[in-house]
């Protein structure tokens, strides 16, 4: 038996490592700080809710499920706001009312 029979397919098992390694690598090192994504998710509340929406009406915190990254609650006083799920690459994953 020919000697790249033996090593081809440990090689293509390394190779697949390594590309699905690196992707996720360069997934992680493309998400954005703390602060930037806040402040994208604040700006998106306020031009979801309307004129009488603020940035300052927003307040983040660190998400305890595993797959989030922060939790985004907009909420002003007196009204019905948002909570935004962000993911760990900091996309918003999904959106609730709070009340």
């Amino acid at each position: 038996m020919p000697r790249w029979m033996f090593f081809g397919p440990l090689i293509a098992l390394v190779a697949a490592v390594a590309v699905i390694g690196l992707s996720m690598g360069r997934k992680s090192a493309l998400r954005s700080d703390e602060t930037a994504v806040i402040t994208r998710v604040a700006m998106r509340y306020v031009s979801e809710a309307g004129p009488e929406a603020s940035e300052t009406d927003c307040t983040a915190r660190l998400a305890t499920a595993e797959a989030l990254w922060l939790v985004v609650s907009c909420t002003p006083e007196g009204r019905t706001g948002r909570i935004y799920y962000i993911d760990r690459f900091g996309a918003v994953a999904y959106v609730s009312e709070a009340g």
